[in-house]
């Protein structure tokens, strides 16, 4: 029987684990980050037209100074990245396999739809200062700033659509993949 579970959660709060914990479940992870790298080749005249590059680190620059800029690039991306990601569930449920698709905003590119349950993987903003100290090198402002930048992430209500099952994250691997198995209803090797 066919599975889709779609994986979110803010910046630092162990996403990649838990995706890297239920790759090894058997679940075909569909990572929407990297589909954003694929639209914007897809979309390279439309890019170009509208910022002059296709370099990642120059959009950022861009976008994120600019609510507008940001608007018009989610445009353009969006539509091809949601196409592709429902194109990859399709194939997934043929099949009868088992899919997660990965990203950080489910939500505001209503990809939770195409899911049967969400994982909303969070831990504490400690916690995940720690680690974005510890992988990126930054201060408590960058990272709150980041932090104010990524409301947009969260469910914005109430859903009754779409069962989504918070497990928080404090960073020990044992303790993730086990309530991963629960959310998920595999306890087969639970610890």
């Amino acid at each position: 029987m066919s599975r889709i579970l779609g994986l979110a959660g803010p910046y630092c709060s162990g996403k990649s684990a838990a995706a890297a914990i239920l790759e090894d479940l058997g679940y075909q992870e569909i990572d929407v980050d990297a589909l954003g790298h694929a639209a914007r080749e897809a979309k390279r005249e439309e890019v170009l037209q509208r910022f002059g590059t296709l370099e990642r680190r120059e959009l950022a620059g861009i976008v994120f100074d600019d609510p507008r800029a940001l608007h018009d690039l989610e445009a353009i991306l969006h539509p091809w990245m949601r196409s592709e990601a429902e194109r990859r569930v399709r194939e997934i449920r043929e099949r009868g396999g088992l899919g997660l698709v990965n990203a950080a905003l489910l939500f505001p590119m209503h990809l939770e739809g195409l899911c049967d349950k969400v994982l909303w993987i969070d831990a504490p903003p400690f916690v995940r200062f720690l680690r974005a100290r510890k992988r990126d090198g930054i201060g408590i402002g960058q990272f709150l700033r980041r932090m104010q930048a990524q409301r947009k992430l969260y469910p914005q209500k109430e859903r009754e659509d779409v069962d989504i099952i918070t497990i928080v994250n404090l960073g020990s691997r044992r303790r993730l993949e086990s309530r991963l198995r629960r959310a998920v209803g595999d306890s087969s090797m639970e610890r």
